[in-house]
């Protein structure tokens, strides 16, 4: 019996060793910005109790993936590379608006979006990461798998919430599994937006 255990238990260990760290790139207003979102979190928490996403801070994600130690490493030297050559830029989010799975998040006004966009398009079109998801649409989460009713009541509540931040860099996140946190957490936030000239690829230098 003993014997099967112990296998058992280094079986466990090595399904445990298989699961790829989750990684998410971000962008991240400052602690005055966080603290503002965690309010409105706590207020709607009050009001419907406890939602998805309660305990997530505020950002605006790009891209999610999973990677191993060696990978991760590579990531981040492109993700230097690539926030380099992006300028700081100003955001508005004004408002709020829903998804049809359940989600309410802040919206950015039209200018501020499009320069998201963009910057969402440059970061992942220059990535090479093999199992990632990009997200399409800059968006704040407040709360995600709300009710029909919870949705209505967040609408209702947020209507006129503003937030305003510099843009300066990315962030990159991991996923912490711990059943205690299940969030993710800051890793690296080393990304500044350097407004740096991009170096020419092989083909334009050959003109």
């Amino acid at each position: 019996m003993s014997l099967i255990l112990i296998s058992s238990f280094k079986l466990v260990l090595k399904m445990d060793n298989l699961i790829e760290p989750r990684y998410s790139i971000a962008i991240m207003p400052p602690k005055s910005g966080i603290d503002y979102v965690n309010e409105l979190k706590n207020s709607l928490c009050t009001a419907i109790n406890w939602f998805n996403s309660k305990n997530s801070k505020a950002h605006v994600t790009i891209s999610e993936f999973v990677a191993d130690d060696d990978e991760i490493e590579k990531i981040i030297n492109q993700l230097k590379d690539l926030s380099s050559y992006e300028k700081p830029f100003h955001v508005n989010f004004e408002g709020v608006s829903s998804y049809k799975n359940g989600a309410v998040f802040i919206t950015p006004d039209g200018n501020s979006k499009i320069a998201l966009k963009q910057l969402m398009l440059n970061i992942q079109k220059g990535l090479k990461i093999k199992n990632v998801n990009h997200s399409k649409d800059p968006h704040m989460s407040i709360g995600r798998k709300l009710s029909e009713d919870n949705v209505a009541t967040a609408l209702k509540m947020f209507a006129d919430v503003k937030l305003n931040f510099d843009c300066v860099g990315l962030v990159l996140r991991k996923f912490n599994p711990d059943i205690k946190v299940r969030q993710y957490e800051v890793l690296n936030h080393d990304f500044k937006f350097l407004g740096n000239e991009p170096k020419p690829n092989l083909q334009q230098s050959l003109f």
